[in-house]
């Protein structure tokens, strides 16, 4: 008797999990956007000036296409790797193709019939997730993009931590998940609108001052107690707190272990795990505040104190992100380096034997190394990743402003050597010259009187004297505006562009790499204010 073949019904979990990825960035996007719309409800009144509203506006106009870019980018290269991936599942499986959407062979046509699509049991029968991962991984030249997307994450997270709760925006953890679930540069543009809207940290009531401008909002009892039960199950810590520097190495130093073990454990059973761990650890820096007792961090009560943290944190995103992009640059262009000859047919010696120059087979592999973006989708989809975060992070430096020695002081860890010498000379000089300052007395007009001295003057005489040179000097002294004043004008930026500072953040990032060159920027924005 032949054996009875027996259909298994295919599992729908992993549909399901691909509409919830779907449903989730959507979802995920609408609550940014929602939190950039309350950041912008919520500017001050020092923000609204015309220069700096019509600056705000292009800036605003300019990351949003970025934005849009990133996402188109995403999305096509998703569905075309979706397909090369069902096509190479129907070939084997002998399943007919689609010939059009609603045709007689329609995709998208009801009931069984052939070309219908099978989604059902091709993502049962694919690890669509796992394959995307592993093609990134399991080659030098594409590992090569992917490691910097992956070293530009934990920067990325790292900057949300701290900066974020800093300025008081809600919902931290939604950018990098979106960057997770889409692309690094999508939520990375939305990140730079969320802080050009926010040019001052937000009040601590802020949700109750919004809530009722935003559509859908809550009222202000539900908000007070969803604030009552999230400050009871959570513990507080004051917005000048900052956990010590150790943590948030720590953090870092097991999230790039993962990332130095993915080409090794690739094609292997331990590759999901170590997958699962370099995409979760980025959250770590931002869980720190709630987990750790107050006693391990410290309290700051002006930024610029936080500034040697600061340096700690991100010189050493740099430095390792600079090494690990060094290893893998030097083995992508060793393993596609081709040989010093090759072989080709010639009329009078069939097999004729040529030598390569060194800079011959040097172009050649970085020309392999570039162009591997265009061997499959889910290396072009990382490889363009990379190139749209680069130029946003460029335009970024650009439009704040950044000071070029801040950014490579992040970027070289020794270019900080002699700075301590360089102060304690500066300030002798100060010195000197504050000793040897002698201030002259204002001339009135016309000549001076013969008989008028200065010790025959009566006292009323130099007290009106006295009144006069502090009237004159009032009126003619700088205008120097209170300390308060900064802080409320912190983020808006009164001046153009600085392409030469997006110039050299190219320049670094062409170098050594977009993890290095967003720690850079990242590092440079926070120590400018």
């Amino acid at each position: 008797m032949a054996p009875v073949e027996i259909h298994a019904s295919p599992s729908i979990i992993p549909t399901l999990t691909a509409g919830s990825h779907i449903l989730l960035s959507a979802s995920l996007t609408a609550l940014i956007i929602r939190t950039i719309f309350r950041s912008y409800l919520a500017l001050p009144p020092s923000s609204a000036t015309r220069h700096r509203q019509h600056l705000r506006r292009g800036h605003v106009k300019l990351f949003s296409g970025l934005a849009l870019l990133s996402l188109v980018t995403a999305g096509w290269f998703s569905l075309k790797g979706a397909s090369i991936s069902y096509r190479t599942w129907a070939l084997e499986r002998g399943v007919d193709l689609p010939e059009s959407i609603f045709g007689t062979r329609g995709a998208l046509r009801g009931g069984q019939h052939p070309g219908r699509l099978e989604i059902v049991r091709w993502l049962n029968d694919t690890p669509f997730y796992r394959d995307t991962l592993e093609i990134v991984a399991e080659k030098a030249r594409y590992f090569w993009w992917g490691q910097q997307a992956s070293l530009a994450m934990t920067s990325f997270g790292t900057y949300l931590a701290i900066e974020g709760r800093r300025r008081n925006i809600s919902n931290l953890w939604a950018y990098l998940l979106l960057a997770q679930l889409v692309n690094l540069s999508f939520a990375q543009n939305l990140w730079f609108i969320t802080v050009l809207l926010t040019p001052v940290p937000l009040p601590e009531n802020v949700d109750v001052l919004t809530e009722s401008r935003i559509p859908g909002g809550l009222h202000k009892s539900h908000v007070d107690r969803d604030r009552y039960w999230f400050e009871k199950i959570v513990p507080q810590r004051a917005d000048t707190w900052l956990p010590k520097p150790g943590f948030y190495i720590t953090a870092l130093l097991a999230t790039y272990s993962t990332v130095f073990l993915i080409p090794f454990a690739s094609n292997t059973p331990s590759f999901v795990n170590i997958a699962l761990w370099s995409k979760a650890l980025p959250f770590a820096p931002m869980l720190l505040p709630y987990i750790i007792p107050e006693s391990w961090g410290n309290n700051y009560e002006h930024p610029h104190e936080a500034h040697a943290s600061y340096m700690k944190v991100f010189r050493t995103i740099s430095t390792i992100s600079s090494l690990l992009h060094l290893k893998t640059s030097g083995l992508a262009l060793l393993y596609n380096t081709p040989k010093d000859h090759y072989y080709r047919h010639h009329l009078l010696h069939p097999i004729e034997k040529v030598h390569r120059s060194s800079t011959d087979r040097a172009v050649t592999a970085i020309e392999r190394v570039l162009g591997a973006v265009g061997d499959h989708p889910a290396v072009g989809a990382v490889g363009y990743d990379v190139v749209i975060s680069g130029l946003s992070l460029g335009i970024w430096a650009a439009i704040r402003g950044l000071d070029g020695k801040q950014i490579l002081r992040f970027t070289i860890p020794w270019m900080d050597k002699g700075r301590q010498a360089a102060k304690e000379v500066k300030a002798e000089v100060e010195n000197m010259v504050n000793s040897t300052d002698i201030s002259t007395p204002l001339r009135r007009r016309g000549r001076p009187k013969k008989s008028e001295t200065p010790q025959s003057s009566s006292t009323g005489s130099r007290r009106s004297k006295s009144k006069k040179l502090q009237a004159d000097s009032d009126d003619t002294a700088t205008y120097t505006p209170p300390s308060n004043v900064n802080e409320f004008n912190e983020g808006d930026e009164d001046e153009d562009e600085d392409w030469e500072m997006a110039a050299l953040t190219w320049g670094v990032i062409s170098s050594v790499g977009l993890g290095t060159g967003s720690a850079g920027v990242y590092g440079a924005e926070m120590t400018a204010r």
